[in-house]
């Protein structure tokens, strides 16, 4: 299966000579004199370009550590156990402070993602001896890039310095209202779904056209553009979801970028631990901390209420969770290593509640690793049919189509729940945001949720580091 490595040596180097970026993470100069002006010269460079903004991706301010810690912890998805560090005990308790080490990451590693984007798509004018439909391809990847970078931190931490160049200001940038910042993300994505290839054509682990779709109409039903987000929504083709929930999550590379993925991020166990804790966007590791921090180490469980949200019987929690009994739901997973080892009293983490089984090795071996190889879901089908649900709902559509595309998730053959059958707006949407939660628990999707179901308003502060460099903020 070919599929696109991020785990860079030579293009690393490459592009670390080209860019660099100061301490706040917002500007970018070129310190060694390798300009654009010899660099784009042909397809193979233009690739190479494209490809190092992926790394951030990876980075621990995202999806190796911080994403899902920021996100699952905020929405009240974990509870903390005697082992948790401060700076994630803060997500919990919603008291995060400028100082926090995994906002401080976050904020840093996207905008210096969003810096890399910037310095492709700036140099478009210096493209020479590359065909048309190469450059606009490429083109079309950066900046659905740097759309899923911005929609990260403007959901995160509201008005934010919006950066669309390579021009340094020496006292920084001032912030963008978060209307701007969502005009800017939608004009990105808009120029990716007409430019992006499609669904079997594209290189496994790039976006395709039904990947920019799909965050297209993410980012519109966030921005509360129900009609649009519809529109959007209605052109992701050629997906569908796989009869098996736990495909999704598998570290099996041959069940990655499957039918129902529609972008993930890579990860590769098989290239080792390199400089994982102390990243610095140059490849030095492809493995997330996702798998032992929440089931190896036990740093968080699944908090109560999100346990209690599984309809009794609802498969989806065993296919989610370990737990040593079936009392919260009917159903348990209690073996692991491949059914030859079984979670008993004392075994599961530092108490007997249940722990998390999504994203995790333990099925196929004895103990965890801090270098996990499983590729994260960024967004699947099923969530773009529950949002096609909430957007159907909330644009004053059918109330029969939304409950098809919601029951069309129950109806999963492993999952095979009851169809939900209500009748009014708010009933419906009471519904989708059940399913949401269940069906997408621990996959970072439900700070988001609370913010257009329940009108959460938090946010996260303006690191410290960015406020001492930039003194327009």
């Amino acid at each position: 299966m070919k599929r696109i490595k991020i785990f860079f040596t030579g293009i690393a180097v490459i592009f670390g000579i080209l860019i660099s970026c100061n301490e706040s993470g917002l500007e970018l100069n070129n310190p060694n004199q390798l300009s654009e002006a010899t660099f784009f010269k042909s397809s193979l460079q233009l690739e190479a370009a494209a490809t190092a903004c992926y790394t951030y991706l990876q980075e621990t301010g995202n999806y190796a550590r911080y994403q899902f810690y920021i996100n699952d912890n905020i929405a009240g998805e974990n509870r903390a156990t005697g082992n948790l560090e401060g700076d994630k005990a803060q997500m919990i308790a919603r008291v995060v402070n400028e100082t926090n080490e995994g906002s401080v990451r976050h904020w840093t590693h996207n905008y210096q993602g969003i810096g890399r984007c910037n310095f492709v798509i700036t140099n478009e004018e210096n493209f020479e001896n590359i065909p048309e439909d190469d450059a606009l391809g490429r083109l079309g990847e950066v900046r659905f890039l740097r759309a899923l970078f911005y929609f990260h931190l403007v959901t995160k931490y509201g008005d934010i310095p919006l950066v669309l160049d390579t021009q340094s200001l020496p006292s920084g940038r001032p912030k963008s209202p978060a209307s701007e910042v969502y005009n800017a993300i939608i004009e990105d994505l808009e120029f990716a779904t007409d430019n992006l290839p499609a669904k079997g054509v594209q290189e496994k682990g790039r976006p395709t056209k039904g990947s920019a779709w799909a965050l297209l109409g993410k980012v519109l039903l966030q921005n509360g553009d129900a009609a649009g987000a519809k529109n959007a929504l209605e052109k992701v083709t050629g997906y569908t979801l796989m009869d098996n929930y736990l495909d999704n999550f598998s570290g099996s590379k041959d069940l990655e970028h499957n039918d129902e993925s529609i972008f993930e991020v890579n990860f590769d166990e098989s290239t080792g631990e390199g400089d994982s804790w102390q990243q610095t966007g140059r490849g030095n590791a492809e493995t997330t901390f996702r798998a032992m921090e929440y089931s190896g180490w036990w740093n968080v469980k699944p908090s109560q209420v999100l346990l209690d949200e599984f309809e009794d019987g609802d498969i989806r929690y065993a296919y989610t969770f370990y737990s040593i009994d079936d009392s919260d739901n009917g159903t348990m997973t209690n073996t692991y290593n491949n059914g030859e080892s079984t979670f008993a009293d004392g075994t599961i983490g530092p108490d007997n509640n249940p722990a998390w089984r999504k994203y995790q090795n333990y099925d196929n071996r004895s103990s965890e690793t801090p270098f996990s190889g499983i590729n994260v879901r960024v967004i699947r089908y099923a969530d773009v049919l529950l949002m096609q649900a909430e957007a159907e709902i909330r644009s004053g559509g059918s109330e029969a189509v939304a409950l098809g595309f919601l029951n069309q998730v129950r109806a999963r053959p492993s999952v095979n729940m009851p169809a939900i059958n209500v009748s009014g707006t708010e009933a419906i949407l009471d519904a989708i945001k059940h399913e949401r939660w269940v069906e997408l628990a621990g996959e970072q999707s439900r700070w988001l949720d609370l913010k257009r179901f329940d009108g959460d308003t938090y946010l996260l502060p303006i690191p410290s580091v960015e406020l001492q460099v930039n003194t327009n903020l």
